[in-house]
C-alpha cells in the first residue's frame, strides 16, 4: 500500500508540473516577430537581423559553421508576416536524383536542385503557434545541420 501511495503522490506532482509548464505556454503567436526570431536564433549561434531584396525582414546566421538565412513571407508592408523559411544554399547544384534521395530520407527539411543546391524548412504562423513550438522548429533545423553538411560533403 505504501508504494501505491508513493506512486500516486509522484504522479500527482508530475501532473502538476506538466500542467504548469503547459499553462505558461498558452500565448499563441500569429505572426513572426523579427526581434524574437533573432533572439531564438542567437541561442543557436551567431545571427543578425537584416532585410531581403524586397525589404522584408531576414535573419542571417550560422549553426555549427553552416550559413543559413531565415526569410519572412506573406508580409504586409514588411510587417505582420505569415510564415518564415529556414534556408541554406550551396553553389554546387544537386541533381534531381540527389535531392530526391535526401527528400526520401528526411521529412522536415527539403532539398531542392537547380541553380545551386538548397535546403529549406517552412514554418507557418497561420492559426498561430506557441513559443515552445517555434523554439522546436529551431531545434529541428539545428539537429539537421550535421546531416546537411554530411550530405554536401558526400555529393
Amino acid at each position: 500500500m505504501r508504494s501505491f501511495s508513493w506512486l500516486l503522490s509522484t504522479g500527482l506532482v508530475l501532473t502538476g508540473a506538466v500542467s504548469a509548464a503547459w499553462a505558461e505556454d498558452t500565448e499563441i503567436i500569429t505572426s513572426p516577430d523579427p526581434a524574437a526570431i533573432l533572439d531564438i536564433a542567437k541561442g543557436y549561434g551567431s545571427a543578425k537581423l537584416d532585410k531581403d531584396d524586397g525589404g522584408d525582414p531576414m535573419v542571417s546566421g550560422r549553426l555549427q559553421g553552416m550559413k543559413y538565412v531565415i526569410y519572412f513571407y506573406g508580409c504586409e508592408n514588411h510587417e505582420k508576416c505569415k510564415s518564415i523559411q529556414f534556408s541554406s544554399g550551396y553553389t554546387d547544384a544537386f541533381t534531381a536524383e540527389q535531392a530526391n534521395a535526401w527528400n526520401k530520407k528526411y521529412r522536415w527539411v527539403k532539398a531542392f536542385s537547380g541553380d545551386g543546391s538548397n535546403f529549406k524548412m517552412d514554418v507557418s504562423f497561420i492559426g498561430g503557434i506557441t513559443k515552445t513550438n517555434l523554439e522546436e522548429q529551431f531545434s529541428n533545423w539545428d539537429s539537421m545541420t550535421t546531416n546537411i553538411k554530411d550530405f554536401i560533403n558526400q555529393k
